[in-house]
């Protein structure tokens, strides 16, 4: 009768088993959970739906067209409609409370604008009147407009100063504005003036023949006012920078 013996293991046979374990593939990671809730259906639906993932291979498809940095923006569709969202609010941000431009229009504005052809460059740091003052071009929404039209005017007075509601006319006399009625033809009634009331401003074209200000609606709030203009872009697309031509004469006042 034969007896097997029972060695010991050596140290080199428990290396050759941790050996052989480390190169053991780990286990499969355990299923994840069935989800929960309505909204948590619904996303894995849309996440697992053939048309979702047939639209994730076409981009893969674009993304290796393209080549990187797009690789990790294409490969997932709800991350490029996540950032193109971000990029679409950012933008709405920039316009609204940054910078803006609109086109000068109308002939109200001759000769600092061109009729057409130009473009205007807006703060809206300005909005709501916030830092303007006497001679500052500014987009307001016109006050006797249903449709928030806007316009571009200059301000000539701000609240408490005096201003004249009638148009000077070259070789004197006046044309009278329909703020406080007509009441005969050019040259024919006084210079009135009024006293700008608070929380407004006194707006005018520079062509004053041709401009429909606060001369026709009277007085605009401030809370009406949209940007300062401070630049144009003419049709070369090259920039210029709109100045005050009233803080000379406030500078030459303040020094004599």
């Amino acid at each position: 009768m034969s007896s097997t013996k029972h060695h010991p293991p050596t140290l080199h046979s428990q290396e050759n088993h941790q050996r052989y374990h480390h190169y053991l593939p780990p286990p499969p990671p355990p299923p994840p959970p069935p989800p929960q809730g309505f909204f948590s259906r619904l996303l894995h639906a849309l996440r697992t739906h053939p048309r979702t993932l047939l639209l994730s291979s076409r981009l893969q498809h674009l993304d290796q067209f393209l080549g990187s940095p797009y690789h990790r923006l294409l490969s997932h569709p709800f991350r490029m409609l996540l950032s193109t969202f971000k990029l679409l609010a950012f933008t709405h941000l920039f316009l609204e409370h940054v910078l803006s431009m609109a086109p000068a229009s109308g002939p109200s504005m001759l000769p600092t604008f061109e009729v057409v052809g130009e473009w205007l460059v807006v703060s809206r740091f300005h909005k709501y009147g916030n830092g303007v003052k006497v001679g500052d071009l500014v987009v307001y929404q016109i006050p006797v407009s249903t449709s928030g039209e806007l316009g571009v005017k200059r301000i000539i007075g701000m609240p408490g100063d005096y201003v004249l509601v009638d148009t000077p006319m070259v070789g004197g006399g006046t044309v009278e504005g329909d703020v406080l009625g007509g009441r005969g033809g050019p040259g024919e009634g006084d210079e009135v003036m009024i006293q700008v009331p608070e929380g407004h401003c006194w707006v005018v074209g520079d062509n004053l023949t041709a401009s429909r200000d606060s001369r026709t609606f009277g007085p605009v709030p401030l809370a009406l006012i949209r940007g300062k203009v401070f630049a144009k872009v003419q049709s070369n697309w090259l920039p210029t920078l709109i100045r005050n031509p009233l803080e000379r004469v406030e500078l030459e006042e303040a020094m004599a």
